[in-house]
């Protein structure tokens, strides 16, 4: 017999029964705003949660101030509370339809899952057990994933594998009041520019590297342990060269910047420029796979451009069971599956590599 509730799409999903809140999934929220559909979003956390991070065009009801200020709340259009995990937000839905607001729903999984699911840029700050912020900032059109990682004690903070535009990062830095200490590029990109040399140019941060890169311009190589301090945060270097020979991952507290060594589900190619199967079996079962099963995973690519599933980080223990490239236990399997089968080379691998690795002007 099938245990009960084993029909529901899903975990976080619960019977809807009179009087009870609705659970409203992150991407439906977000098809609902798109839509520019009126809704009422209520932030119901506590003030200092929100300077790290929210959602915008919403109002700011503590949940243990509703009662008292019900008559905040709107009539004429559903509202949806939303905390950082979902059940605050819930709570709050409860409250307001046995108070009379018939169309009050919450966001299900809360901010955390609107994050992982929908727009990482705002932020998952209660994700790991670590005192620092993070941010992820997706480039749809490529496919590609940079991080902003910051000490929000000593407002210092880095970014790693920066994309072309560097406005964004620019952005935050002033609006938010943080000092860039570092950029790091996990390795030498082929499928894209990257951002290094004009964050550089308009901060003045350093640029670190691994200590195998052919890089051409004003740079710190890590070498395998060594750490990158960024305020009281220390970014510890890994050795993983396969994808490419200078690659690094960086391990922070609970959390992995795996580049291109390990994606979500898969793992970086091997079969152009400098890349090397059998280093690459070495990195994923020797490093990699070494890590507790705990550890956050945070890639620097997803979605299908890159034949990828459309989230942004996963676990140790979900890509130890899941990924295809982890699951091919034998070595002389893995290298022919990492050499046979791929695209062609991109026409435009060899310029993107000679100009992510050149001199600044």
């Amino acid at each position: 017999m099938a245990p009960k509730g084993a029909d529901l799409p899903h975990p976080y999903a619960r019977p809807v029964a009179a009087a009870v809140a609705t659970a409203i999934p992150p991407a439906e929220l977000a098809r609902r705003r798109a839509e520019a559909e009126r809704i009422c979003l209520v932030d119901v956390r506590p003030f200092e949660e929100r300077r790290l991070a929210r959602l915008h065009d919403e109002q700011h009801l503590p949940l243990g101030e509703l009662p008292a200020r019900l008559s905040e709340i709107p009539r004429d259009r559903p509202v949806v509370a939303y905390d950082q995990f979902g059940e605050d937000g819930r709570r709050a839905a409860e409250l307001l339809v046995g108070l009379g607001v018939r169309e009050a729903g919450y966001l299900e999984g809360g901010l955390d899952a609107y994050a992982r699911v929908v727009d990482p840029s705002v932020g998952r700050y209660g994700l790991v057990p670590s005192p620092y912020v993070l941010r992820q900032l997706p480039r749809r059109e490529t496919g590609c994933l940079a991080y902003f990682v910051g000490d929000p004690t000593e407002r210092v903070a880095v970014v790693i594998d920066p994309g072309p535009d560097v406005g964004p990062y620019l952005h935050m830095l002033q609006e938010e009041h943080w000092r860039l200490a570092a950029i790091v590029e996990t390795h030498t990109h082929a499928d894209h520019l990257a951002g290094h040399a004009a964050l550089a140019h308009a901060t003045g941060a350093p640029i670190a590297v691994g200590r195998r890169s052919p890089a051409a311009y004003p740079h710190r190589s890590l070498a395998d342990g060594e750490s990158l301090g960024v305020g009281t945060l220390e970014l510890v270097a890994l050795e993983t060269p396969g994808h490419t020979p200078d690659h690094l991952t960086l391990r922070l507290g609970g959390a992995a910047f795996t580049g291109d060594t390990l994606l979500l589900g898969g793992c970086g190619r091997t079969d152009l420029g400098d890349g090397d199967p059998d280093a690459l079996f070495e990195s994923l079962r020797e490093r990699i796979l070494r890590l507790p099963d705990a550890t956050i995973v945070y890639p620097a690519h997803y979605g299908p451009r890159h034949g990828l599933v459309d989230s942004f980080s996963s676990t140790i223990g979900i890509e130890r069971a899941t990924n295809e490239a982890l699951t091919i236990a034998d070595r002389s399997a893995f290298l022919r599956y990492m050499t046979e089968g791929w695209p062609p080379k991109p026409a435009s691998f060899d310029a993107i590599v000679r100009a992510n690795l050149a001199p600044f002007p």
